[in-house]
């Protein structure tokens, strides 16, 4: 079984207000190995991501943003996972949270909460959330360069 997230920068008035849209947005795209290169692409440890990004202190910005956070589309048929949309305000915010919290602090509350599961030393552990959490960062700063909205997709 395969699941990622998968999110694309579109121009805000491009931003769907439904999951048709999203599906529209993403309709270039069959499966998660078929994508942009400009797209932030998670496989299997995205909620782990999400996860990292809520260990920020309360009252220091949203840690749902980068990850699950934002305007929720349910599948009206029930079959897809929910799709997400942030507008460029949103995406603004995601990138304030994220510079406010870098990696080294959030893996520091996480206390080697994250390596238990995987059976690797927790250094490899680390470089792979590092290297995940580098892609949020330059993924949200591009979009947010350049006044874009986000939308996101999760694939089961």
């Amino acid at each position: 079984m395969s699941f990622s997230m998968q999110a694309r920068a579109v121009p805000v008035p491009g931003l769907p207000q439904d999951f048709a849209g999203v599906a529209a947005v993403f309709a270039d795209t069959d499966d998660e190995l078929d994508r942009l290169a400009t797209d932030l692409h998670i496989s299997k440890d995205f909620s782990t991501v999400h996860e990292l990004c809520l260990l920020a202190p309360p009252g220091h910005g949203s840690g749902e943003l980068p990850v699950f956070g934002g305007t929720v589309h349910e599948d009206p048929a029930g079959v897809e996972a929910p799709s997400v949309t942030l507008t460029a305000v949103q995406v603004r915010e995601a990138v304030e949270f994220l510079r406010g919290h870098p990696f080294d602090g959030l893996w520091d509350a996480a206390a080697g909460g994250f390596t238990t599961h995987w059976g690797i030393p927790e250094a490899e552990v680390r470089a792979v959330f590092a290297a995940h959490f580098r892609q949020v960062v330059d993924f949200y700063e591009r979009a947010a360069h350049t006044g874009d909205a986000v939308v996101k997709r999760f694939l089961y």
